[in-house]
């Protein structure tokens, strides 16, 4: 299944995008800070999505950036202030290993789905509390991949959303065009609905599919029989697809 050279989903990947998400941060920044947002907040979490924004951020704007990390105790915390020096940004580290274990504890928390939303939220939380104490603008780092999938809980994220209308495959693209180095660029596939014989697909395999079946509206029989791509995993993906463009959209920055 290579979908990726038989057609073109995306959006050219050059100067003129990223002049247009950063016109977007810095604009809508401005708006806000004339009600008493004095800084720009976003979470480095060492996913694609927050090293990126991270990167254009630092493009739109020269002070009053902050770059957020979560320390849970773990190694991963030094990596996240590498990436944040070598970036140029002010880096918060918001200590909540001993809270999370507490909570997690207390709930009495143990499959993966759980322990994936509580993850979620609890971030989504402490991340609010936190931008609130420091009269924080919040960079939401949603992409239109994982909206489409649905892959968080509902709820506020962030008041900025430059990755609305971009594939996670773009992201990609966007760090390679920004000059991130590839130390710093994690590779992951989707895990939401794997693929037959419990294939993770690359996400320059799961976008062109997620353009075909919304953006083009082509079934997934069409699919299956022009792209030789398993109809009933196809279907199930719809399904999940159809369920989510259900729900109510947040405001949005379409590119």
């Amino acid at each position: 299944m290579d979908l990726l050279n038989l057609f073109k989903y995306k959006k050219p990947v050059d100067e003129q995008l990223v002049t247009k998400l950063t016109d977007y941060l810095q604009h809508y920044y401005q708006y806000l800070s004339k009600h008493g947002h004095h800084k720009i907040m976003v979470r480095i979490s060492g996913d694609i999505n927050s090293i990126v924004a991270g990167a254009l951020l630092r493009q739109a704007s020269k002070e009053n950036i902050v770059a957020m990390i979560f320390d849970f105790g773990t190694d991963e915390t030094n990596s996240l202030v590498e990436l944040c020096k070598y970036s140029g940004l002010e880096t918060f580290i918001l200590k909540r290993g001993a809270a999370y274990q507490s909570e997690i504890s207390a709930y009495q928390l143990h499959t993966p789905a759980s322990l994936k939303r509580f993850y979620q939220r609890f971030i989504n939380y402490h991340s609010a509390i936190q931008a609130e104490n420091m009269k924080a603008v919040i960079v939401d780092t949603f992409d239109k991949s994982d909206r489409l999938l649905g892959n968080r809980p509902e709820g506020f994220y962030g008041h900025l959303m430059p990755f609305y209308s971009l594939y996670k495959s773009e992201l990609y693209d966007l760090a390679q065009f920004l000059n991130i180095p590839g130390q710093f660029i994690p590779l992951t596939n989707y895990q939401g609905l794997l693929y037959p014989e419990n294939i993770a697909l690359t996400w320059d395999k799961i976008d062109p599919i997620l353009f075909l079946l919304t953006e083009k509206q082509i079934s997934p029989e069409e699919i299956s029989q022009q792209f030789c791509v398993d109809l009933t995993w196809l279907k199930k993906l719809k399904t999940r697809i159809d369920k989510k463009s259900l729900e109510t959209t947040v405001s949005q920055f379409i590119i």
